[in-house]
């Protein structure tokens, strides 16, 4: 019930927290998918969480061995990488150089300012770690059986499955793009994209409160299968499995 994107999700859970005596937050819904030995209806639950939406945007002219501006302040930083648009430039004759005019963007990490932390100090936070409690009890529902037909005649070819993984990522953006999802993957190695994720966790993180988020594929981010991946056909399929597993989780804590 956050409502779509990153900013509404922030607003979300912060009215949350500062309105209720909250022990824990529980996150779900569904996502999209840029881990290819994931499937369309598997539920993951990853450990560490990103905001990928945090830019730095280099000018025109300057590449990685550049101080980006502001850098020497603390404001920014290249420690997490950039994306150079000129790698994905098309129909370039083979062996001629060729450039971008938007050159490079760089990955930033959020300034957080914890509850119990220095009044206006601020920290950054790129990976935001869940809740090592809930993540241990989370494994244990990798033994559950999900949902694998939307009706008698439409299956999925694999059989979903829960599964923890390293990391997920969100930014207010609808990724349904190839390119850029093998993009983050070799990059951060990150399983589900979605929209809200990284700020119920950024705030998770400010306010000391513990999580946990579940995510349900719901399509191959930016597509590329011979199986029909669209959210549209699979959505009621993983958003079902995913809140199969919430209330499975709920029982155990």
């Amino acid at each position: 019930m956050t409502g779509l994107g990153m900013i509404n999700a922030g607003i979300t859970t912060q009215l949350l927290l500062s309105l209720f005596k909250i022990e824990g937050v529980v996150h779900y819904g569904i996502a999209g998918n840029a881990n290819p030995s994931l499937n369309i209806g598997d539920v993951t639950i990853p450990q560490y969480w990103s905001h990928a939406g945090l830019w730095s945007w280099q000018r025109y002219g300057q590449g990685p061995e550049d101080e980006l501006a502001l850098e020497s302040n603390g404001d920014y930083t290249r420690k997490y990488g950039y994306l150079k648009f000129a790698n994905y430039t098309v129909n370039v004759t083979h062996g001629s150089s060729h450039d971008n005019l938007l050159n490079n963007i760089w990955y930033q990490p959020e300034e957080v300012f914890p509850v119990d932390g220095t009044p206006e100090e601020r920290q950054h936070a790129f990976w935001v770690a869940v809740d090592s409690h809930y993540f241990n009890i989370s494994k244990k529902l990798e033994v559950l059986k999900l949902e694998g037909c939307i009706n008698s005649t439409t299956c999925l070819s694999e059989t979903p499955k829960v599964t923890t993984v390293k990391r997920g990522t969100s930014a207010s953006i609808y990724l349904d793009n190839a390119a850029y999802r093998s993009f983050i993957y070799n990059k951060f190695k990150v399983s589900p994209v979605d929209m809200e994720s990284a700020s119920v966790a950024l705030i998770c993180l400010e306010q000391k409160v513990p999580f946990i988020i579940i995510r349900a594929l719901s399509d191959l981010a930016g597509g590329g299968s011979a199986q029909s991946n669209e959210a549209s056909t699979f959505t009621s399929l993983a958003a079902n499995n995913s809140v199969k597993v919430v209330v499975e989780f709920i029982k155990l804590l």
